[in-house]
């Protein structure tokens, strides 16, 4: 199978190629239309007055601010939200971090010392990766310590919860324990 040799001229736009048919003719028999004009849009926002762009810009940080769910603490349903989205994201850091100190202690357990030896290549891999494993010990404090806030927010505030009403069910009374 023979390759045609390499072209040493760029392709022109508009011309056909040589033994080629043109097959993109109009209707009324005119010339060639490659349909290579793809259509362009642009959209340019016209400058606003300062007053709506110093609004607009504050509007957007605002909601970038509060990127947990129910940080405006307006309810006991928003303080939930709150504490549950916390705990749940300090769960995967804790996680990721513990994988990653133990990836870090891996790694650097297989590289030798100055000298060539490997004799303390474990030790120091562990003196290293120490730090890291606090970091994921201490994103599971912070899981330990989101469930705490929440425990004792109801408790602290049970009975305001209690007269809001926003339904919270209250469990029946338990009767003393009797034979009969």
């Amino acid at each position: 199978m023979a390759v045609p040799p390499r072209p040493t001229t760029p392709p022109t736009i508009g011309a056909p190629a040589r033994g080629t048919k043109n097959i993109n003719k109009t209707r009324n028999g005119g010339g060639f239309n490659p349909s290579v004009n793809p259509s362009l849009t642009l959209n340019v926002k016209a400058p606003a007055d300062n007053a709506q762009a110093h609004a607009d810009a504050a509007r957007a940080w605002a909601g970038h601010r509060s990127g947990a769910p129910g940080a405006g603490f307006m309810s006991n349903e928003d303080i939930r939200q709150f504490c549950e989205y916390l705990r749940k994201d300090a769960r995967n850091r804790a996680t990721e971090r513990s994988m990653d100190a133990d990836h870090l202690e891996a790694v650097l357990s297989t590289i030798p010392d100055v000298g060539g030896s490997m004799s303390g290549a474990r030790a120091r891999s562990r003196r290293v990766s120490r730090h890291l494993k606090r970091v994921a010990a201490a994103e599971k404090n912070i899981q330990k310590y989101i469930a705490a806030l929440y425990g004792t927010f109801e408790r602290e505030y049970e009975s305001e919860l209690r007269k809001v009403g926003k339904g919270r069910i209250q469990s029946p009374k338990r009767s003393p324990f009797g034979w009969r």
